[in-house]
């Protein structure tokens, strides 16, 4: 579980936080020639050698299996170049942790009753998973919601004032969705801040219908990012033993 939570860890950092944006714009222009492209390889084989020496696994199993996750990341970039979408996005980490699920199981020998096991337990570090869980809603998570707005961003920059079409609805999916896992796990007072949210930014819509695509797109924005927290830390919660 540490060398997978290492390179899970390792991961994340190299893709979200040490990838600048003009990389990725010249990853997504020039395809297999991007400079960046191989730049952001050699960062994934620094930090991947790195979490896996921290891990114990050995200085030259540490390179041979830093040098595996750099290429699988270089083949994963480079047939992603050019796709800018969600499902690009979700398909691109899946393939991602698919890689380093690979390494890990290689490396430590897992079998599948241990896999099995590991999973039913979900046990330690409770530190490493804590980590990971904040460095995953921060960066991560802002370029998730960024995909999943995409659309109605374009709508906004029309400038006309009118809705965003479905957005209210998926408001309101997401809402429900808040609300129901609030009463599931007896936090009443997360009830409070919906109310309280919706109300501030309709209020004004309410009065003049003034700006409703802003406010949608702000509330929908919100709520997102207000769930994949929620949806973040309860796992945690789950994992970690009380």
């Amino acid at each position: 579980m540490t060398v997978l939570l290492l390179l899970l860890t390792a991961h994340f950092i190299g893709d979200f936080y040490l990838q600048p944006r003009a990389w990725i714009e010249n990853r997504h222009a020039r395809g297999i020639r991007a400079s960046a492209l191989y730049k952001h390889s050699v960062i994934h084989f620094a930090l991947a050698t790195l979490a896996l020496w921290i891990a114990d696994a050995g200085f030259v199993a540490a390179i041979v299996w830093g040098l595996f996750i750099a290429l699988t990341h270089w083949l994963i970039d480079w047939a992603k170049s050019g796709h800018h979408s969600l499902i690009a996005f979700i398909i691109d980490q899946l393939a991602h942790i698919l890689a380093i699920l690979t390494v890990t199981v290689l490396l430590t020998g897992v079998t599948k009753a241990q896999l099995s096991a590991m999973a039913a337990m979900l046990i330690e570090p409770d530190t490493l998973l804590c980590m990971l869980g904040y460095i995953i809603v921060l960066n991560p998570a802002s370029i998730l919601i960024a995909q999943v707005l995409a659309r109605h961003t374009k709508v906004l920059a029309t400038g006309e004032n009118q809705s965003l079409g479905d957005a209210g609805r998926w408001i309101g999916y997401v809402e429900r969705v808040l609300a129901l896992s609030f009463i599931l796990v007896g936090q009443y007072t997360g009830l409070g801040f919906l109310v309280a949210t919706k109300t501030v930014f309709r209020v004004g819509d309410l009065s003049k219908a003034k700006d409703m695509r802003l406010t949608e797109y702000m509330m929908l924005g919100t709520l997102f990012s207000f769930a994949l927290a929620l949806i973040v830390g309860w796992i945690i919660i789950a994992i970690v033993p009380a």
